[in-house]
């Protein structure tokens, strides 16, 4: 766990994440969105999808799996989170998440960070920017 002192604006941290199968069902089991966009083949190639696309909302779980576990790790309570959902992606697809320090605020314990996610065709599927209070560790 990072607290406000243990970074400095420019901080980067880049994380690859596989979109397996297993995963995109898991979502699709928690969430309960079974919608055909995202679970049907044929429908999906009716709108000129290759096949089923992946779920905008489960990148922003990725997030909070990240933020969570990795940075700041649990020592954060989410402030805010602006979702930009550029672009879409597939089963199966590697998606970098790329997360930066980009403001901070000493004596009010914030950081402000920006997020880009792209595939690893280095297409842009998600841009964001949240705001997280550190905890006093």
């Amino acid at each position: 766990m990072y607290s406000i002192n243990d970074f400095d604006i420019g901080f980067l941290l880049e994380k690859k994440i596989h979109i397996s199968k297993e995963l995109h069902q898991s979502f699709c089991d928690f969430s309960g969105d079974n919608s055909p966009l995202h679970t049907d083949h044929s429908f999906a190639k009716k709108l000129n999808y290759k096949e089923p696309i992946g779920y905008a909302f489960l990148i922003t779980s990725l997030l909070s799996r990240i933020y969570g576990t990795i940075f700041p790790g649990g020592s954060e309570l989410c402030l805010s989170q602006t979702c930009n959902f550029k672009n879409i992606y597939y089963v199966g697809d590697i998606l970098s998440f790329r997360i930066k320090v980009i403001q901070k605020n000493v004596d009010l314990r914030l950081a402000t960070l920006e997020t880009k996610v792209t595939n690893q065709n280095h297409k842009i599927i998600f841009t964001g920017t949240s705001v997280m209070q550190l905890i006093k560790l």
